[in-house]
């Protein structure tokens, strides 16, 4: 790694032109613990991975072997350009200030909508593993009162919330060990198997996986290790030299990774029978009442109730950053600007900005099923990250004295290329509806960029 010059993440913030508002008391274990709940591996793990495995079968190993390889190399991206831009409007304010006010635009855009959608889609989770626990309440309706209640805690000082998912995180990483440790334990399964990617038939047999289906998939495995990016949104509330934001960033991807391959491997090697398990609605849950039985199983599923919880407390409080950064910019008309950028001179927090991601998001919970929410917004996300790694090439050729990075990722230009051909083959896999919609917000993003953002915010007219 090259020389990381010392810079505090403060005085960036103000020579970019911002001035200190929210609380700067976070540590930079306080940002881990925060990013790794924004990531989950327990929630990721037992709700989006019920997306691939009935999809991919034991093609679901290289789904997310390969997704973590993209996460990782998407990562060092991010640390590297967070550290040497730490400020709350994270991937958006890096794209605008490397690519062009006109493409920053279009990733802000992106992140909103992946604040509207995001939270719910992971808040929806826990409707079907708490229909198991209480049958009588909807799903949906379970998912609706984690949003309000994220809500509510969301506006509380920031770090009240990273003690509470600091709580919540070490409770969800207990489910997730004893999922990896039970399935290790009683191997059924041939690693072998792994090597062989195959889906259960009609026949009930094995049937070889295509490598197009395996790669489909990679976007919603992509989607589980999700995250970190948040430690960027968290930055100007983290005190500390402005490198500890790309190590909080490299710290929460790896972590976030290596919690949701290894369980993923051990239940594939454990489970008992593989056309039960690839079939059933909920794999993970039929996996645990193999070994622990019901009233284990029912634990483990408050287990994943609590750490749904943290997880979407965690990214309500990332995307009200976000929300509250776009403000400040100036990316609205004045009076939701003025509204989304007020900061409770009690807490410190941008109150506006957290009922606009908790209530949208509630609403969305009504609505909307899980499966739905997983694949729009994981289109959303690779997308984001293409600009990422596009955006850190650039960034490098323009500044190469190191004394400009903070941070520096390992093995530049790996990284980005390999991030890169990942989303690429990815994206050119996804279903055209979810590419439609995106496409469609880029053009409608564009659009308003130039009637209102570009002719009326300094920031967007590159004055800032």
């Amino acid at each position: 790694m090259e020389h990381e010059p010392e810079v505090r993440g403060g005085d960036l913030l103000q020579q970019y032109g911002y001035r200190q508002e929210l609380d700067r008391v976070l540590t930079t274990l306080s940002a881990v613990g925060l990013t790794l709940s924004d990531i989950t591996p327990t929630a990721s793990f037992f709700v989006i991975a019920a997306a691939v495995y009935p999809l991919t079968g034991t093609g679901s190993f290289w789904s997310f072997l390969v997704a973590g390889l993209i996460a990782l190399s998407v990562a060092f991206c991010m640390g590297e350009l967070g550290a040497q831009y730490p400020i709350a409007g994270g991937l958006y304010s890096i794209v605008a200030r490397v690519l062009g006010r006109p493409i920053g635009f279009v990733a802000m855009m992106d992140y909103v909508f992946q604040a509207i959608f995001l939270p719910a889609a992971i808040a929806l989770g826990i409707g079907s593993y708490m229909s198991l626990l209480v049958p009588a309440v909807n799903p949906n309706l379970w998912a609706t009162l984690i949003m309000l209640a994220v809500t509510v805690i969301s506006a509380l000082r920031v770090k009240t919330n990273a003690n509470l998912t600091g709580f919540f995180l070490a409770l969800e990483l207990i489910v997730v060990l004893t999922v990896t440790v039970v399935g290790f334990a009683h191997p059924h399964n041939p690693i072998s198997l792994l090597f062989r990617p195959a889906l259960i038939n009609a026949h009930g047999g094995l049937s070889p996986v295509s490598l197009s289906v395996i790669v489909a998939s990679i976007a919603i495995s992509l989607f589980s290790f999700n995250g970190y990016d948040s430690a960027i949104n968290f930055s100007e509330e983290t005190d500390g030299e402005a490198r500890h934001v790309g190590q909080a960033v490299m710290t929460a991807a790896g972590l976030g990774v290596l919690f949701q391959v290894l369980p993923a491997i051990a239940v594939l090697v454990g489970v008992g029978s593989l056309g039960a398990f690839f079939t059933s609605s909920l794999p993970v849950a039929y996996f645990l009442r193999e070994y622990l039985g019901t009233t284990g199983t029912n634990i483990m599923l408050i287990g994943v109730a609590l750490a749904v919880f943290n997880a979407t407390l965690a990214i309500v409080l990332q995307f009200s950053r976000v929300i509250y950064s776009t403000a400040r910019d100036e990316s609205w008309p004045t009076p939701i600007n003025s509204a989304l950028s007020r900061i409770s001179p009690r807490f410190k927090t941008p109150w506006v900005s957290v009922l606009f991601v908790g209530l949208l998001g509630a609403v969305l919970t009504l609505f909307s099923s899980t499966i739905s929410a997983i694949t729009f917004t994981s289109v959303l996300i690779i997308a984001l990250y293409a600009l990422i790694a596009i955006a850190a090439l650039v960034n490098r050729f323009r500044k190469r004295d190191a004394a400009s990075r903070p941070f520096s990722m390992w093995l530049f230009p790996l990284p980005p290329i390999i991030a890169l051909v990942g989303v690429g083959l990815a994206l050119s896999q996804q279903k055209a509806s979810d590419l439609l919609t995106v496409a469609i917000i880029v053009v409608v993003s564009i659009i308003y960029f130039y009637i209102y953002p570009a002719r009326r915010s300094p920031f967007w007219r590159g004055e800032k």
